[in-house]
């Protein structure tokens, strides 16, 4: 079975240079500050995440999920990339994953849609946090 790409693209009010740095570059330090209840709900011993490419200058970012739990043994890798559009006083956040389902396996869609809903609302979470507070990041 060949990789499965799912894309979507989300616009916000937020300009990209501030929305590529709290969900890209900051992540680390702003998602379970402002989720904290969904970090410790993650049942997954770990994940292994690798960044492949980051363009801070055209906002831009991938990074494939190499191993771990996350990947249930279903999965080669996932493929994450983002890339920030500017687009009026705000921009456009286009979100593509590509899943390698490992030969041999049965693929099924639910559980990459449920990973584009969790970024979905990642990404409305640290977006509304941002236009509250208009200077962070």
């Amino acid at each position: 079975m060949g990789v499965k790409t799912y894309s979507e693209e989300i616009e916000s009010p937020i300009v990209a240079p501030r929305l590529f740095k709290a969900l890209c570059l900051d992540n680390h330090n702003a998602f379970p500050k402002l989720m904290p209840e969904s970090f410790k709900r993650f049942q997954y011993k770990y994940a292994n995440h690798q960044i492949d490419e980051l363009d801070v200058a055209n906002f831009y970012c991938k990074h494939t999920t190499i191993g771990g739990d996350l990947l249930e043994g279903k999965y080669e890798c996932v493929v994450n990339e983002t890339k920030f559009y500017p687009k009026g006083s705000g921009c456009v956040c286009k979100m593509t994953t590509h899943v390698h389902p490992l030969p041999g396996t049965e693929f099924n869609e639910e559980g990459p849609k449920m990973g584009q809903e969790k970024m979905r609302k990642i990404f409305k979470t640290v977006e509304e946090y941002l236009v509250v507070n208009p200077n962070a990041h």
